[in-house]
């Protein structure tokens, strides 16, 4: 799976679906019917601007955080590998162990370079559709785009009618 372009929270949301193995008719959730997901290119995925990580060292006022974005540059893989792991339940003993195979499944590249390529069977789409920058569309397409109204143009209208008022 490609993350060029993808949102973390979506892509997030469809690697699980495939390490659990949910895309599967026989899917269970006793049984661990998951497959082997490789990510590439994760330097280039989209960090919501809001997306703030938290963490406790275990000490006094040990509580600290970091911003998803500051986080992205030093780490690129680790931010969508906890994503993923929040997302994997984690409620019972069986849950936890089970969780933590599947992590195992999950391999993630920040570039483009990876050494399974041999291996790789299935292509998986990502969720969302890639954002073209404006100079890659026509003219033609850019004169089919609608004009959003601009609200500053207008005169501000009076609160009140002074001549009614005397």
């Amino acid at each position: 799976m490609d993350a060029t372009g993808q949102e973390l929270d979506n892509l997030a949301r469809v690697v699980c679906k495939h390490l659990e193995g949910r895309h599967k008719p026989i899917y269970s959730n006793v049984l661990d019917t998951g497959d082997h997901v490789v990510v590439i290119n994760t330097r280039n995925m989209i960090i919501p601007e809001r997306k703030v990580l938290w963490w406790y060292s275990g000490y006094a006022q040990g509580y600290r955080h970091c911003y998803g974005k500051d986080f992205h540059i030093f780490r690129p893989t680790e931010i969508l590998r906890l994503q993923v792991k929040l997302r994997l339940p984690h409620r019972t003993k069986h849950e936890i162990n089970q969780r933590d195979a599947r992590l195992y499944r999950l391999h993630l590249f920040p570039g483009s370079s990876y050494p399974y390529a041999g291996n790789i069977s299935k292509v998986i789409e990502g969720p969302d559709k890639l954002f073209r920058p404006l100079e890659d569309y026509t003219k033609e397409e850019r004169s089919q785009f609608v004009v959003a109204p601009d609200s500053r143009i207008r005169e501000p209208e009076p609160l009140y009618d002074w001549e009614d008022l005397e």
